[in-house]
């Protein structure tokens, strides 16, 4: 938390268009930061019971902080194509206790974000993205992790760039930026 973390989480936010960026020890703390964020910042977004649509192919980091927070994991089935969540069937699995999307852009392979924003603000939901694998690709001109109210990105040492240990979260959300902070 000294002055070279607080200028690496600048020139982080700079380079990916980012109002805020919070740096965490892992990839791993900063999934369970992003959704406890969510929970806690001013006008929570999430109660005990909410539900969160995740791809059915991820990573145990993506799903126990969703389980930690005491919100329930509905798993999507994926596009065998891409290895990422198949777009029709999020539309499908949305419910009345739906209160997010987050979407995995899976190895560098990012998922159809444009579209699943898109749907998340017709249902009223907030889309959030776990990129952790992804560090540096783009759609449509704007990087991956920055298409919904909170991206995640790891620096462990095997992932595109290293801190050896680290994690990252990006948003334009000032509370949430704040709760995730404290």
């Amino acid at each position: 938390m000294g002055k070279e973390v607080l200028e690496f989480e600048q020139a982080f936010a700079d380079y990916v268009g980012t109002k805020y960026a919070v740096m965490f020890n892992s990839g791993s703390s900063a999934n369970l930061a992003l959704i406890a964020g969510c929970k806690y910042k001013q006008k929570p977004i999430f109660q005990p019971g909410d539900e969160v649509i995740v791809p059915a192919v991820s990573w145990s980091t993506t799903y126990y902080p969703i389980h930690q927070q005491e919100l329930v994991l509905s798993f999507v089935d994926i596009d065998i194509e891409t290895l990422n969540i198949d777009l029709n069937k999020v539309e499908e699995a949305i419910t009345p206790k739906t209160r997010a999307i987050l979407a995995v852009n899976l190895l560098g392979n990012p998922c159809e974000l444009t579209a699943l924003r898109e749907l998340a603000i017709e249902k009223g939901l907030v889309l959030l993205e776990d990129n952790c694998e992804s560090l540096g690709a783009k759609q449509n001109g704007q990087f991956t992790g920055t298409f919904g109210l909170g991206g995640t990105y790891s620096t462990f040492f095997s992932h595109h760039i290293s801190t050896m240990e680290g994690g990252m979260i990006l948003t334009d959300d000032q509370n949430l930026y704040e709760a995730m902070k404290s």
